[in-house]
């Protein structure tokens, strides 16, 4: 059966408060929900499903809603994404990791956490899209990330879209810092600037080695759990692919939650 060749895409999940919280990035993430062929599964990428050892995919009939955030108002907790599992998908998935190389555990009792269900919840509020998510891991390089995303790629003819959900600046010390670097949103700034370009010139080289090759690669990510998502997605595109910035938006001043994509329409 022939199928759309779904886009790919990375977005930046921003605070659980976007789930109770209307902005321009929940605008955005409801458009793209309209504007995309409606995909037969999806794949996520999450910044908080980060596994150290084997590649860990999610293979249950359904999937809960993880709440995996602290302190936060009652109404967080009692929103729910049951989506559809495909446990099918997730096998061919595995397969097609072991096949380059990747160690691969499947389980079916894991849910989706909030990187996953929040983008989810506003570009596809009918949950009728089987997901499965497949995991990052915090201790592996960039490099080994979009390996991981080559090695599923083809599953793009098969109507399956990707998403990368992780956040394109991520320093949580020096958003809630009372003493704040008075240097620090220059340095989002200027990340952030210098990934929209790589993204669209397909520095490929550049993306995989931000840790020595970006300005402020280290303040905007003290862990690279948030960034892994885009390498992994970057490596679902077509080396024919350029890159297209498709949001950009900050939110508590130095939270940047630009989105980019890879097989869209221009």
């Amino acid at each position: 059966m022939n199928h759309t060749i779904m886009p790919t895409l990375f977005v930046s999940h921003g605070s659980p408060m976007m789930i109770v919280e209307q902005s321009e990035t929940t605008d955005f993430f409801k458009r793209m929900g309209q504007s995309i062929p409606k995909p037969k599964a999806i794949v996520m990428f999450s910044a908080h499903f980060d596994v150290a050892g084997p590649v860990m995919i999610t293979s249950g009939q359904t999937l809960g809603t993880i709440h995996d955030f602290y302190g936060f108002p009652q109404p967080l907790y009692e929103v729910e994404y049951p989506a559809h599992g495909a446990p099918d998908l997730a096998q061919k998935a595995g397969e097609l990791l072991r096949d380059h190389g990747f160690s691969v555990e499947l389980d079916d009792t894991v849910g989706l956490d909030h990187g996953a269900w929040v983008p989810l919840q506003y570009m596809f509020p009918h949950r009728d899209i089987p997901v499965i998510s497949i995991s990052i891991n915090r201790q592996a390089s960039a490099q080994t990330h979009y390996k991981l995303g080559q090695a599923l790629s083809s599953l793009r003819r098969e109507g399956v879209l990707f998403i990368g959900s992780g956040g394109i600046s991520h320093n949580l010390r020096a958003v809630f810092s009372a003493a704040s670097d008075p240097e620090s949103i220059h340095k989002m700034q200027v990340f952030t600037d210098w990934v929209a370009e790589k993204i669209e010139q397909r520095d490929v080289d550049a993306i995989n080695h931000y840790l020595q090759t970006a300005p402020y690669a280290q303040f905007n990510h003290p862990t690279p759990d948030h960034f892994l998502p885009l390498p992994c997605i970057l490596g679902t595109s077509d080396i024919s692919e350029n890159g297209q910035v498709l949001h950009r938006s900050v939110d508590m001043e130095l939270l940047a939650l630009d989105a980019y994509g890879f097989g869209f329409a221009v």
